[in-house]
């Protein structure tokens, strides 16, 4: 790839604009271009490693978590993907809702098959569970990512 080229300012036309020539500097002639090529290749690098070609396909994952038909609050709600991936996981709101995030910035989860924890052992409970083990410890639950919007909603039950 060819790189484009300053033109050359003599030194009389340096002097003229005040500014000193890479040769009056002790620089070779070249040497203004050095710092061009570093400025694109770090560009490059930074560019290609902001790819999202690494990140798997992710299906966006919400809903509405109840204990015994009331908004279960403050429960943290985890997605573990049954094959390889990173699990994606949320907080319910005040209303019983979640929504996943796989990285902290971005929502979803991976595609596909699912088990799923939720505790309410958190810190802003002091770490006292109130769920039955069958939904964290020991959980049955399970759910299926698809890509798109999914809406699965969790109706757990304290008995």
């Amino acid at each position: 790839m060819t790189m484009p080229t300053c033109p050359a300012i003599s030194g009389q036309d340096a002097r003229r604009f005040g500014a000193a020539s890479p040769r009056s500097r002790g620089l070779p002639a070249r040497g203004i271009r050095l710092p061009l090529h570093l400025l694109v290749a770090l560009a490059l690098l930074i560019l290609a490693g902001c790819s999202r070609s690494d990140r798997p396909p992710l299906g966006r994952v919400g809903g509405l978590v109840t204990l015994d038909r009331v908004p279960l609050a403050g429960a943290l709600v985890v997605f573990i993907p049954d094959g390889p991936g990173r699990s994606a996981l949320a907080t319910t709101d005040s209303a019983g809702r979640y929504e996943l995030t796989y990285l902290r910035d971005i929502a979803g989860a991976n595609l596909g098959s699912h088990t799923v924890r939720i505790t309410t052992a958190t810190e802003d409970r002091g770490g006292k569970e109130i769920l039955p083990d069958r939904y964290h410890v020991k959980t049955e639950l399970k759910a299926t990512v698809e890509a798109g919007t999914n809406t699965l909603d969790f109706p757990l039950e304290s008995q």
